[in-house]
């Protein structure tokens, strides 16, 4: 049976792919450059180990907590990760719950392996649905899928929401796994409250660094580390050795990378703020936390999908419509951007949005209204 089209991919590389000059689409903050970067000329260009090199898996585990032994596994970004979790952990007729709206690679490939898969609804803005993920667990019920705080919401499971989803998995004996890209600090992780957990995340998102394709996966459960090592075995082997020397460098000045991760937040927050009382006639925004992206709720003369598909036709602005994350009436903004870029491209959405009532709204930053009646 051929997996499903990844509609996301699809959406990216085919659709929009040579039409877009303007991108809210990218779930990270503004990206980096190799300037930015320490690289050694001297540096060879051998196989790195297939489970990534022991200083830099050292370099990972030091930023989560000190308790316990913790394994780890270095691979081709977070999705590599999840997909070698996916395929390590998992049986033909095993029962899988994950939430929507969320990241299409999380029920297809466990539908392609066999699995019965049930999608959860986490409606944005609304806390997690504790009480209907009770009801969808069986006998067979063998993983739990989260991804806190949540692409595409914006949304953080709260520490009682954690806790009573450990609780519940603990007494099932359900495997829970955590997709943390926009977790900033790892000692809230999900490894260091439940043994029978994977946590993912990767250099992509809060670093701006997606071209390094770094990501990693830990657990305090050593057989699935090592699952997950012999499956890689058979798909990309080994990670870059110069990709790989490249990211040590990069999470010895973790501290620099995340203050500009939050910087970019901190000055952008007052413009989406703006945009977002402008556009209510249209979009309810749901208030990110410390996400470079915001989720906006669309009201009912606004169709997500149709909005996005204007605004790439009209303006080449690329954004997410709720349609690629498995859900419907809704669009996800990248936010964490030059002031200048960002102001320009919302004031394209207002005046898409404004074609509708022929008002005149518009984000002003320093500048001209760039919109003006």
């Amino acid at each position: 049976m051929a997996i499903a089209n990844y509609s996301i991919q699809e959406w990216l590389f085919d659709k929009a792919h040579g039409k877009f000059k303007y991108d809210l689409a990218e779930s990270g903050v503004q990206f980096q450059h190799v300037r930015d970067l320490q690289i050694n000329y001297d540096w060879c260009l051998d196989y790195s180990v297939d489970r990534g090199g022991e200083n830099l898996r050292n370099c990972i585990k030091a930023m989560y907590s000190s308790y316990g032994e913790l394994y780890s596994l270095v691979t081709h970004g977070a999705q590599e990760a999840l997909y070698l979790f996916y395929n390590s952990l998992l049986n033909k007729d095993d029962h899988v719950i994950c939430t929507l709206p969320g990241w299409q690679q999380a029920w297809e490939v466990p539908k392609k392996i066999g699995c019965k898969v049930t999608l959860l609804e986490w409606k944005p803005g609304y806390g997690f649905p504790v009480d209907k993920l009770v009801e969808s667990i069986n006998k067979k019920t063998k993983l739990l899928i989260i991804n806190s705080p949540c692409n595409p919401t914006g949304v953080t499971l709260t520490a009682q929401e954690l806790s009573q989803l450990i609780s519940i998995c603990q007494s099932k004996g359900i495997w829970i796994i955590n997709d943390e890209e926009y977790l900033v600090d790892f000692k809230d992780s999900v490894v260091n409250k439940y043994n029978k957990s994977v946590s993912v995340s990767s250099l992509s998102k809060i670093y701006g660094l997606p071209a390094l394709r770094l990501g990693w996966a830990v657990s305090r459960n050593q057989s699935i580390i090592e699952e997950m090592v012999n499956y890689k075995r058979y798909t990309s082997v080994s990670n870059s050795l110069l990709l790989e020397n490249t990211a040590i460098h990069v999470l010895q000045e973790k501290n620099k990378h995340i203050e500009r991760f939050k910087n970019y937040i901190d000055s952008a927050r007052p413009i989406l703020d703006n945009f977002a009382k402008l556009a209510d006639e249209y979009l309810t925004l749901v208030e990110p936390e410390n996400t470079p992206y915001a989720w906006f709720n669309t009201k009912e003369k606004v169709d997500s999908s149709l909005l996005a598909l204007e605004l790439l036709n009209q303006h080449h602005l690329l954004i997410m419509p709720a349609e690629l994350f498995g859900y419907k009436n809704g669009i996800r903004l990248t936010y964490a951007r030059d002031l200048t870029y960002l102001t320009n491209s919302l004031n394209m959405i207002l005046e898409t949005l404004n074609i509708l009532n022929s008002s005149h709204k518009c984000i002003t930053h320093d500048f001209s209204c760039i919109y003006s009646s």
